[in-house]
């Protein structure tokens, strides 16, 4: 059974029936939702000292609204799965595009995220997304080469000046006053060049790609932890970027469940109404068999809560959700305590030791409880 219809649905909710597979689908409208809400429109530039000489000879006014109202198009477009992969690439060339005409706009973080859509849009169907995957390497290379070559990061003299006078980190100095002076500084710059250089060889060796994951997440995620801030659009598209390294499964997965659990029939209902693409076949299971949810998908079998945390992951709506909440904080004063709630939360319920955790300890004591009922 396949998810790809022939004429996608205009529900922003559903990924399937587009011209890319399912995790670019994800990737491209987490970064469109994002671009529309945090209102990305408003800094298109007119040109002004442009890298390439002549665009600043174009009507500047027509210019920017033409960029604007092309930029809102493509990212509406990908929104409601028309055309996804050409208003991705049309999205992505508006970006560059805007990135090019004016120094003033110019920056890495919104010309990743241009990238994104721009590379996603050149996605060859039946490919793996080497490009992307090159483009998060080469980004991360980049990144630690230039602090590794920075005498004040080596020294640890960006960090201290950066978390103390800039971003003020009530933290940060509390434990740097106990510590050895520039001791915290220097572990923090070195663990910074460590970790964006040691994903890299990560991203190219299949092997290690999951683990790149974990790390480009929760690197991101510690970013934004510390500073409250998503650098504009550098967390969402740096983030998103992970996705170009899995796989979706081809049909839906198998999730049998408890049904004489009560709770566990109330989690199946709310978990399969917000499953817009059916990506779940829901069976129920009556019995005391110790497992009240099993995943079965093409590679493993999941039980229990680590099952429950696949389910969420293999949602498509999960991401969308996620990247939603946090770009719709604005720059209010509370703003930094949200977003940081918001990420903390989903690294907490998300990532795997949670999940492994409460299989260990509390998968024991449905087992011993299975088999009493068996034995009574």
């Amino acid at each position: 059974m396949e998810l790809a219809s022939s004429l996608p649905s205009w529900n922003p909710l559903r990924f399937d029936g587009t011209e890319l597979p399912t995790e670019l689908t994800i990737l491209v409208k987490v970064l469109a939702l994002v671009v529309l809400l945090v209102n990305h429109v408003r800094m298109l530039p007119d040109p002004w000292l442009p890298f390439v000489p002549g665009i600043d000879r174009l009507p500047p006014i027509l210019f920017q609204k033409t960029l604007q109202t092309v930029f809102v198009v493509a990212a509406l477009a990908i929104l409601f799965n028309r055309r996804v992969r050409l208003a991705s690439l049309v999205l992505g060339t508006t970006m560059l595009l805007a990135v090019v005409s004016s120094k003033a706009y110019y920056g890495n973080n919104k010309a990743f995220c241009g990238l994104m859509f721009f590379l996603t849009g050149l996605h060859v169907p039946g490919r793996k997304p080497w490009t992307l995957q090159w483009q998060l390497g080469i980004t991360y290379f980049g990144a630690g080469l230039n602090k590794l070559l920075d005498v004040d990061w080596l020294s640890g003299v960006f960090f201290q000046n950066w978390a103390v006078q800039r971003l003020h980190q009530p933290w940060y100095m509390a434990l740097d006053a106990v510590l050895p002076r520039m001791a915290l500084a220097r572990l923090m710059c070195w663990t910074t060049i460590i970790t964006e250089l040691g994903v890299v060889p990560a991203i190219f060796i299949p092997r290690l790609q999951y683990w790149a994951i974990c790390a480009n997440i929760l690197f991101q995620s510690g970013l934004l932890l510390f500073t409250g801030t998503t650098f504009t659009l550098f967390f969402y598209s740096m983030s998103a970027a992970s996705l170009a390294f899995v796989t979706w499964p081809a049909g839906p997965v198998t999730a049998l469940y408890d049904d004489d659990s009560p709770f566990v029939n109330r989690l199946q209902k709310m978990l399969r109404f917000c499953d817009a693409d059916a990506r779940v076949n829901w069976m129920p299971r009556s019995g005391h068999t110790g497992d009240w949810l099993r995943l079965a998908t093409e590679k493993r079998t999941y039980c229990n809560f680590r099952a429950f945390r696949m389910v969420v992951l293999l949602n498509p709506i999960t991401y969308l959700a996620i990247a939603g909440l946090i770009a719709a904080a604005g720059e209010s004063p509370t703003a930094a305590t949200y977003r940081r709630m918001v990420v903390a939360l989903c690294l907490f319920f998300l990532m795997p030791p949670l999940a492994s955790i409460l299989d260990r300890f509390l998968g024991r004591r449905q087992t011993d409880r299975a088999a009493a009922a068996e034995m009574g």
